[in-house]
């Protein structure tokens, strides 16, 4: 007795939907990379613009050291909507930062080609966080957009097509 068991099989029409169905998942898959991968450039920049306030408070120390009273007045009174205010760049992985016009560090500017990050200081109108010369503290609304100078670009880019992010900080004597 030799009896054959019957050959089990994928007919041709199944393997054909198998095939088609994995190549429609990888071609979604490779469509959707370059949409992660820009996302993933925007959150690494977010992040590092939210590393910015230490330097800046370390930077706006600096600056204070000459006279607490003559930075205060380096800062413009902030209009609504946010005016441009005392303005400091910064490199793209926030490792150093500095004031674009006020005071340069003694270790240098940074290249323009590495400017991506401008922060934009500015004084409040109104009390409670007006400055006054009687206080020991100087309250900053900041701005901070990017990208600045794109690479190649012998101009900042425009106001409107950069990313920003807000924060209020305050200066003690």
């Amino acid at each position: 007795m030799n009896r054959r068991a019957p050959v089990r099989a994928f007919s041709l029409v199944e393997v054909i939907i198998a095939v088609g169905l994995f190549t429609a998942s990888v071609t979604a898959v490779i469509a959707l990379l370059p949409a992660v991968t820009r996302q993933g450039a925007i959150t690494t920049d977010t992040l590092a613009a939210q590393r910015l306030p230490d330097a800046l408070k370390v930077e706006l120390s600096r600056l204070a050291s000459s006279g607490f009273d003559a930075l205060a007045g380096q800062v413009p009174v902030m209009n609504q909507p946010f005016g441009a205010g005392l303005a400091f760049v910064a490199t793209r992985d926030a490792a150093r930062l500095h004031s674009r016009d006020y005071s340069p560090p003694t270790t240098g500017r940074i290249a323009e080609a590495d400017q991506y990050f401008l922060i934009e200081c500015g004084r409040f109108p109104d009390e409670p966080l007006r400055y006054d010369a009687q206080k020991h503290s100087l309250d900053l609304a900041v701005r901070v957009s990017w990208p600045y100078r794109v690479p190649g670009s012998a101009t900042p880019t425009a106001e409107a097509t950069r990313t920003q992010v807000a924060f209020t900080m305050s200066l003690t004597r």
